[in-house]
């Protein structure tokens, strides 16, 4: 009877690892390469109940820096401890490598990456006042209309 339970035993652990292997590459799944110092967003699911910013809310949020890296088991992958850039204070939990976006300050980056986005600054131009003449009216504003009654609107 042992025999029968090593060896269905042997072969559970056989599919587990096909699984894995199968779901990693229909889902593109690289390793994690974050490192201590890095700069991190975390990604946050979470509605205050009777909020009604569900859609507009931002899906990041932070900056965090990344002080630690926990590694349980090796069959379950790292852990990140995350302190607030701004404030100092540390996350009360531990964070997965799926919750976490890069956080790039470098601009000069960014605008390489996309330059039709950069703004060239424009020319300080001195303001020279139009006159304006006889003939040249300004543009006037139109003037809203005055509901005397509501009879004339039936």
């Amino acid at each position: 009877m042992k025999r029968v339970h090593d060896a269905v035993k042997v072969g559970r652990e056989h599919i587990k690892v096909a699984d894995k292997m199968k779901y990693d590459k229909a889902h593109k799944v690289v390793e994690p390469t974050w490192k201590v110092g890095d700069q991190v967003l975390l990604q946050d699911n979470t509605v205050k109940p009777g909020s009604s910013h569900i859609i507009t809310r931002p899906r990041f949020v932070g900056p965090y820096t990344i002080i630690d890296i926990v590694t349980g088991r090796l069959d379950i992958g790292p852990a990140y401890r995350l302190v607030d850039t701004n404030f100092g204070k540390a996350l009360r939990h531990l964070v997965s490598n799926d919750r976490l976006t890069r956080y790039d300050v470098n601009r000069q980056n960014f605008n390489q990456r996309l330059p039709s986005l950069q703004v060239t600054p424009r020319p300080q131009t001195t303001f020279t006042p139009t006159v304006v003449g006889p003939r040249q009216r300004r543009p006037q504003t139109p003037k809203p209309i005055e509901i005397l009654s509501d009879e004339n609107c039936r």
